[in-house]
């Protein structure tokens, strides 16, 4: 039988949690562990998801401020990673605490993983769209033994949860996203101007290609001028590259620029 355990963080999320730790213990393939970063909840978070029999661990900080899309985030997802890195589990899967689940979301996506011998895999929330490479943070699943291979953690710095993607693409590692299969998010996801900085700085981080970089913030300023500004703001900042990527992710899009164009011609052509 395939062990996951699944890592959640969560601020102020009395309302919610619930439902998403239920809809996870629903699975027809439950995960072996719940864990819940519990960063400092003023709303009793914590003792909801304790008394639904997660693994609570509680953070203590100071500041109210939205952390969502910073480098904090790392360190709460590696807290959770800390508390079962020396355990046996085949991966480790994230969540937010509004994501509901349905009951065969986990066993269909550990299956295609492991068919497709996938390291990164997620579905889709309904409603959202999606890239060729662009898994979610929350719903996607992570190999085991590959994540302990690179260190079993997040890298402190903008753009972690896709660091981790392009670091497996660069190493050579199949990453997917399976649209078929899909679940709910109790809270729309949305652009504002702050997350769209964020996003800004984790691509210079990574190291996009200023093309590619420039031309997404462009498409936001159709949609948000504010926040298309922001975003572009952010890339031009003095935010620190990741050094383990280095040019590749740069290449990269210029490869798979060029293999669009070509497909597009042929079908020109033909």
């Amino acid at each position: 039988m395939v062990k996951y355990c699944v890592v959640i963080p969560a601020r102020n999320e009395r309302e919610i949690i619930g439902r998403t730790i239920l809809s996870l213990k629903s699975q027809t393939i439950p995960p072996s562990k719940i864990i819940v970063i519990d960063d400092s909840s003023i709303d009793g978070t914590g003792g909801i998801a304790k008394s639904l029999g997660a693994t609570v661990l509680r953070i203590e900080r100071r500041s109210r401020e939205s952390i969502t899309g910073t480098p904090y985030m790392a360190y709460l997802f590696n807290r959770g990673f800390r508390e079962v890195e020396d355990c046996d589990y085949d991966y480790i899967a994230i969540s937010g605490a509004d994501c509901i689940y349905p009951k065969e979301y986990f066993e269909k996506l550990i299956r295609r993983a492991s068919l497709d011998n996938v390291v990164i895999a997620s579905g889709v929330a309904e409603g959202e769209r999606t890239t060729k490479f662009g898994v979610r943070g929350a719903g996607r699943i992570i190999q085991t033994e590959w994540f302990k291979s690179i260190g079993f953690r997040y890298p402190y710095n903008y753009g972690f949860e896709s660091w981790v993607v392009w670091r497996a693409l660069k190493d050579n590692f199949m990453v997917k996203i399976y649209p078929e299969i899909t679940f709910k998010l109790l809270r729309k996801t949305e652009i504002s101007s702050r997350k769209a900085y964020l996003w800004g700085k984790g691509m210079r981080a990574l190291g996009y290609w200023s093309v590619y970089a420039i031309g997404r913030c462009l498409l936001t300023m159709l949609k948000s001028p504010k926040s298309g500004v922001k975003m572009l703001a952010g890339y031009i900042s003095s935010t620190e590259k990741y050094k383990d990527l280095k040019d590749f992710v740069e290449k990269f899009q210029i490869r798979e620029l060029y293999k669009k164009t070509m497909y597009i011609l042929k079908l020109l052509i033909a």
